[in-house]
């Protein structure tokens, strides 16, 4: 060859596809790692054309063409070992260097490619020893002194010849082929026992039998073999919702299941609108008086008999269809959902307390620990704001002291709310017990419902209060109780809707006091579930509007509530608190306007 312009004829070619990018990715490679390529015209536009050609080729690709060639170039090695690292992993393994080449290239390569090279046992002590200093010293276990080969055996072969083995003739771990595999052991010494159709039955059969006893009972919705569903019990599948259409009349004229469609006739002709006691289709009393306004039904309590699969207790929302000549009412399209777990613990349910109350000490301290670790940094943002608002670096800008204003006053609110969220945690894991005291609740409640007047006096929210002549001492520190009876007043006003009327009622019933607190139409039509949500609510726009969410709010009144030894739940469309009276001598109470001790 006269004039050697391959790597030129290689790079006047267009890789049009996949496959031409794989051939020419290998040509350029082979060409490359020659020395007589370094000082080509072209050596830079091959390099080129290979950094372009990784865009068409993904990094499992190129990592298996690399391993297919030798690199005996170090420049080459190099450059693809700061690539991804299958890539990496390949051209460390595929390069034939020198150990000097080596002891020059090592300190350049990047520490996971370095990294790499502990899987190599071919290297030197020279090169060993240079990544040791490097920090790379987990190598493969050397052989022992004085260890000698023992020759395979001759492989067994098949009617169309020999499997080739793949030798690794530069010392590293080869790779076992179907060639290097042993006959089975003979077990009963009598040749030719095990072979035929016979034995490869009954090893199929054995194989299954542990594979059986191993895996335990199948998961029905796994993939497996077919024709195997003979010797598999398939469990039904579970249904967690059903669509349903009913009549004006309150009949199932249609029903369609999530799952199993050949249960949903037996839910045809069943009238749920009822609370009879025995009816195989029944609803509480609110979704019974919804349905018969004929008005839509939001998560509606609903138990169902029958089948395993469908009876139980289930949420019922629905919305009434109308016809278009008159409006006239033909029925409800309303969807069933399994309710959450806690939702059918019991009392729990109905009192609207989630049945998980009790948070575990190492939860508690691992939620304590994340908030410590976000107050940090808050603090800090929160303190810097407050600097630059101060102008205390010097004059700053009313624009950026505005900016610095609003993230002082955002970090607060954080910070606040970190603050609720630890006494929530501390109230339920029974680490922060309420303060004791002397506070006449029904004077309490008439003063913070004039504070909340003026949020809601621009909206023509009524609010009317019906108390008792005499105090209610409760025995609850005046702060801890304003703080309860406040975040239920809070949600109550930031749901109301423009107009409503809201009235608060405080009695006494058997030694306790009990406030009936209402809840908004809005928050009324919410099941328990979705009421005492964390985030039920979140972003009012009002400013007495709890700052975590409605429900975080209740839930930690009722928590508050709890700790005073009291309760708070929801009965209807009424949140009830109740708590104990303070038993006082008969002289305080003459003094509270009670009667005297020696009054006759």
């Amino acid at each position: 060859m006269i004039v050697d312009d391959r790597l030129d004829t290689v790079l006047r070619t267009v890789a049009a596809g996949p496959t031409a990018a794989r051939t020419q990715f290998l040509q350029l490679v082979d060409l490359l790692r020659r020395e007589d390529a370094r000082g080509a015209k072209r050596h830079d536009s091959a390099l080129e054309r290979l950094d372009s050609l990784a865009n068409l080729l993904d990094e499992d690709e190129r990592a298996a063409l690399l391993r297919q060639t030798r690199l005996t170039d170090a420049a080459l090695v190099a450059r693809f070992a700061a690539q991804e690292p299958r890539v990496a992993l390949a051209a460390i393994g595929s390069a034939r260097l020198p150990e000097q080449a080596w002891l020059a290239l090592i300190p350049a390569l990047p520490v996971q490619a370095r990294g790499f090279l502990r899987h190599r046992r071919d290297l030197g002590a020279n090169v060993e020893a240079l990544l040791a200093r490097l920090g790379i010293d987990d190598f493969g276990l050397p052989l022992p002194d004085g260890y000698q080969e023992i020759p395979a055996a001759p492989a067994q072969t098949s009617e169309s010849g020999a499997w080739p083995i793949d030798e690794a003739a530069d010392g590293r771990i080869a790779v076992l082929t179907p060639a290097a595999r042993t006959p089975p052991p003979e077990t009963d010494g009598q040749p030719g026992r095990n072979e035929g159709i016979g034995a490869i039955v009954r090893r199929i059969e054995a194989f299954r039998r542990n594979r059986d006893a191993a895996a335990g009972p199948a998961d029905p919705t796994a993939p497996h073999l077919p024709f195997s569903d003979e010797a598999r019990a398939t469990a039904p599948p579970r249904i967690t919702a059903i669509d349903l259409r009913c009549d004006a009349s309150g009949g199932i004229i249609q029903a369609g299941l999530q799952a199993g469609a050949g249960l949903g006739p037996m839910l045809v002709g069943f009238r749920p609108f009822t609370t009879e006691p025995g009816a195989p289709a029944r609803c509480d009393a609110a979704t019974v008086r919804a349905a018969e306004r004929h008005v839509p039904i939001i998560a509606g309590r609903m138990e169902l008999t029958g089948s395993p699969l469908i009876s139980g207790a289930w949420r019922i929302d629905a919305a009434p269809l109308f016809s278009a000549d008159g409006g006239r009412f033909t029925g409800y399209h309303a969807l069933l959902r399994r309710p959450a777990a806690h939702q059918t613990a019991g009392a729990d349910t109905a009192s609207g307390r989630p049945a998980n109350d009790d948070v575990p000490d190492g939860s508690a301290d691992r939620l304590r620990q994340v908030l410590h670790e976000l107050r940090t940094p808050i603090n800090a943002i929160q303190g810097f704001a407050e600097l630059i608002q101060q102008q205390l670096f010097g004059e700053t800008p009313h624009q950026y002291r505005g900016l610095a204003a609003s993230i002082a006053a955002d970090a607060a609110r954080m910070l606040a709310g970190f603050e609720e969220i630890e006494r929530l945690v501390k109230l339920e894991s029974g680490r922060l017990e309420s303060e004791p005291g002397d506070t006449d609740l029904a004077e309490l409640v008439g003063r913070l419902l004039k504070q909340l007047e003026p949020a809601t006096v621009s909206r023509q929210i009524r609010l009317s209060y019906s108390r008792p002549d005499a105090p209610v001492p409760v025995g609850v520190a005046k702060i801890e109780l304003e703080r309860m009876i406040w975040r239920v007043f809070s949600v109550m006003a930031a749901s109301a809707a423009p107009g409503e009327r809201l009235a608060t009622a405080l009695s006494e019933e058997n030694g306790a006091a009990v406030l009936a607190l209402p809840l908004t139409a809005s928050l009324a039509l919410h099941d328990d579930e979705t009421l005492f949500a964390p985030d039920q609510g979140r972003g009012g726009v009002q400013p007495v509007s709890a700052m975590l969410g409605h429900g975080f709010a209740l839930r930690l009144a009722m928590a508050e509530a709890r700790a005073a030894g009291g309760r708070l739940e929801r009965r209807g469309s009424k949140i009830i608190v109740t708590l104990p009276i303070l038993t006082q001598p008969e002289h305080a109470l003459s003094e509270l306007g009670g009667p005297a001790a020696g009054a006759g």
